[in-house]
């Protein structure tokens, strides 16, 4: 039996016209529809995901939150401003007496508050400013940046005067962190030399022998409880 005849001309004739037509729809589906460009791509790929808190529907809404709260504060404040650590401090409460205003936010970073500071924090008028930023930031970028992010914030605050509260340890099965978190401190410390900023170490107040958050104020390793706040309120009591 004999097989008919191939026509090879006319077979590479359809195979280039598919092969063009399925480059052609992945070039409308995936850039032109989407309207991304090959960087958004090369980024997802070889780029880790960074600052998830910016994509965060909480984050968004509080930032709007605050700006909107900020219009009715007509009289000098103290503001609390950092990540979540910040934000669970009930800092009206313990500083009664003081007129006082908590603008944290949950999974904080420094590219994050740098982002929001005109908005949540430069629109007020602050006599003292306590600031706790960094941990979050480990995750994501190298100690050089960390505190080349929070030098920034410094530098841009408007305030009379600041308190650069140290990092907080973390329990000590957290990988490297503790190690980062020390060298991060003492950079931190240097920075505040000359200027209008006051470095407040708690870091060391917090320990325990192992070198890392003590059970004693903490209730996951990370986050204070609440001895860790009645702790953290008298060593800055005669600051406010």
């Amino acid at each position: 039996m004999r097989l008919p005849r191939v026509n090879y001309k006319y077979a590479t004739y359809i195979s280039s016209l598919l092969a063009l037509i399925l480059i052609v729809f992945n070039v409308y589906y995936f850039f032109i529809k989407r309207d991304v460009g090959i960087s958004f791509y090369y980024q997802k790929v070889f780029s880790s995901a960074k600052d998830a808190v910016l994509y965060s529907p909480d984050y968004l809404d509080l930032v709007d939150q605050y700006a909107y709260l900020n219009q009715s504060v007509n009289t000098v404040a103290m503001v609390f401003l950092g990540d979540s650590n910040i934000k669970r401090f009930n800092v009206e409460e313990y500083f009664q007496g003081y007129n006082v205003i908590n603008r944290g936010m949950y999974s904080d970073t420094s590219v994050s508050l740098l982002k929001r500071l005109d908005r949540n924090v430069n629109n007020l008028e602050i006599s003292k400013l306590f600031l706790l930023i960094g941990y979050n930031d480990l995750q994501y970028r190298s100690n050089t940046e960390v505190v080349d992010n929070i030098t920034l914030i410094l530098n841009r605050i408007k305030a009379e005067k600041i308190y650069l509260q140290s990092i907080l340890p973390v329990d000590v099965k957290i990988k490297d962190a503790n190690v980062r978190i020390v060298d991060i401190n003492g950079e931190l410390r240097k920075h505040c030399v000359g200027k209008n900023v006051e470095y407040v170490d708690l870091h060391r107040h917090y320990l325990n022998e192992a070198g890392g958050l003590s059970e004693k104020y903490s209730v996951d390793g990370i986050h204070l409880n609440g001895q860790g706040y009645l702790l953290w309120k008298e060593l800055i009591l005669d600051k406010m």
